[in-house]
């Protein structure tokens, strides 16, 4: 469901004028780069509705021999991203995007196909109007160099990494689209801005996001207000100031890309525009609880069969961009406005506290995502972090250890839980297979990450045609800690770059081994883990400049190591 390119070559041919073949084709994927003109990993199966059953795997990969037609031979390719009960194309849920192509053969002896101007992201291509036809996918994507890599002794668990991978290679298109298929493909700023964490792990994006901030700052609206989408669309809904968690992104996405690679440039850049949406939302909302200038406000977007209160994850946002708006400053040299952005936050998680959280640590609306904004942003008094951390686990437990979070909540989950002892639960809702989860997409097909967690069920079908992409990289967040955590390659809090690492690797749930590689600003960042014969080993690689506090699990201790190739090993049981 990649935006790709097309090669249709017509050879010499007579023109069959026969029931269109359906092809099932899972299109060409390229390598690291930008359409490149040898795609690679295209072997995929031709399946033909009229055969009964799956077709033969063609000996070209994922191309299909064929033969073209006379002068004024009318091709029609029509793209899909799945298909319906039936076995053809759905296309409903590409709203008015037609996603067709039209070519109109010569009668040459050879006639190459591949337009300049057009992409689409699709699966599967339906070819009509002629019998046989040479196809070649190509895949096409911004120039981000890939960084990441990740794979695990569970294929299911490699399978959602593959996705979360392609579901970013095909929405990085010069800005970060929601969807590559249907007739919106918009720079939505929350579904960069939660997913971003795991896509500086998968690819160098340091330059495509700062580009892309310079689109975030010229659509602010009058008074300081970031959008929902960059570049701006002047067309209702999303032309109005952004929402709780949407405009937040304009804070977020650059203090992060400072975090990873120590650009300060774009920080120092962004800054102003950073500092005026957080004068914005408090001018509007004088007793610090974000009611007012909220925009379209869409709360917890997509969550499942939750609602968390909409004031409770505007206030939380508020709170948490302040803080890093005074944390920008600190770095920048500005002594004053991180001074009183700080106080800022500080008055806004007390107003937090004193609305939202109950004396036994519930918070209002008493949702998985109500708890982990409150947990994962700091907005608690420290006798009451236990409880709500009970109360969360309470919550994925009531639900039948599954997640009800929606775009925002979902990158906080796992995270939060590991943080505060509970990494079993977040293993068990990775591994769990039964809807809502990552899981049941896979287990039904899904090759990236869909927008929504009930996009298709057994029970109920496809969801609502006017919103339902079956490529939206948003809830695929989990990325992040599945390299942090999982594999064990994070930084220390206070560091910029890379430079101090937490290599602290968690076995959990049905892994016996993980490996990962990272080319992080100061060089690769290694690590592999393997529990056998009761013991458990990891290797560490730490690049020059970097140091390391390597925590072992099983009672393996603390250990501090600078660059280099390091190894331990712990008995189980020590």
């Amino acid at each position: 469901m990649e935006p790709r390119l097309r090669r249709l070559r017509l050879a010499p041919g007579p023109d069959r004028r026969r029931r269109p073949r359906h092809a099932d084709r899972h299109a060409g994927r390229a390598g690291a780069g930008h359409r490149g003109d040898q795609p690679r990993r295209r072997h995929r199966t031709a399946r033909r509705p009229d055969s009964g059953g799956p077709g033969a795997e063609h000996g070209r990969p994922g191309q299909a021999a064929g033969t073209p037609g006379r002068p004024g031979t009318r091709v029609t390719l029509r793209h899909a991203e799945v298909l319906d009960e039936s076995g053809e194309p759905y296309v409903a849920n590409l709203r008015s995007a037609e996603a067709t192509d039209l070519y109109i053969a010569a009668g040459e002896s050879e006639e190459v196909y591949e337009p300049a101007f057009t992409v689409h992201g699709f699966r599967y291509v339906e070819i009509s109007g002629h019998d046989d036809v040479d196809v070649t996918g190509r895949v096409l994507h911004s120039d981000t160099r890939f960084t990441g890599e990740l794979v695990t002794s569970d294929p299911e668990v490699n399978r959602l990494l593959a996705n979360i991978r392609w579901g970013q290679r095909g929405n990085f298109v010069s800005v970060p689209t929601d969807c590559p298929q249907r007739d919106e493909r918009l720079g939505w700023l929350a579904d960069a801005q939660v997913f971003l964490p795991t896509a500086c792990y998968n690819a160098d994006v340091s330059a495509f996001f700062a580009r892309w901030l310079r689109d975030v700052i010229d659509g602010r609206h009058p008074g300081g207000a970031f959008p929902d989408v960059a570049p701006v669309v002047d067309r209702y809904p999303v032309n109005r100031e952004g929402a709780p968690g949407w405009g937040d992104a304009g804070v977020l996405i650059p203090w992060h890309l400072y975090r990873v690679y120590g650009d300060v440039r774009t920080l120092e850049r962004c800054f102003p525009a950073m500092a005026g949406w957080i004068d914005w939302i408090e001018s509007g909302n004088p007793d610090l609880i974000w009611r007012d200038r909220v925009g379209n406000h869409y709360g917890d977007w997509l969550q499942i069969g939750a609602e968390t209160p909409r004031e409770v994850l505007a206030t939380a946002y508020f709170a948490h961009s302040a803080t890093l708006v005074a944390r920008a400053a600190d770095v920048l040299g500005r002594a004053a406005d991180a001074e009183r952005y700080a106080g800022l936050a500080q008055r806004v998680r007390k107003a937090f506290a004193d609305a939202f959280v109950g004396a036994d640590g519930s918070v209002t609306g008493d949702t998985q995502t109500a708890y982990l904004l409150a947990l994962a942003y700091d907005l608690l008094p420290d006798e009451l972090v236990e409880p709500a951390v009970a109360r969360l686990v309470d919550a994925i437990r009531r639900n039948g250890d599954r997640l009800s979070t929606g775009f925002l909540g979902v990158a906080l989950l796992c995270p939060v839980l590991s943080a505060h002892g509970h990494d079993d639960l977040a293993y068990t809702l990775l591994h769990q297979r039964e809807f809502p989860s990552w899981m049941y997409s896979i287990r039904h097909g899904a090759t990236t990450i869909w927008e929504r967690w009930d996009g298709w069920t057994a029970e109920a079908g496809f969801q609502a045609t006017e919103m339902n992409s079956f490529n939206h990289y948003s809830l695929g967040s989990v990325g992040q800690w599945l390299y942090a955590r999982v594999a064990g390659i994070d930084q220390a809090p206070g560091s910029v770059a890379f430079r101090d690492l937490v290599i602290a690797p968690v076995p959990g749930g049905r892994l016996t081994s993980a490996s990962a590689r990272y080319e992080s600003p100061r060089g690769l960042i290694a690590t592999a883990w393997e529990l056998k014969d009761g013991a458990f080993s990891l290797d560490v690689t730490i690049p020059p400049g970097a140091r390391a506090v390597v925590r072992l699990p099983i009672g393996g201790g603390t250990h501090e190591i600078g660059s280099g190739t390091h190894r331990f090993t712990v008995p189980q049981g020590d």
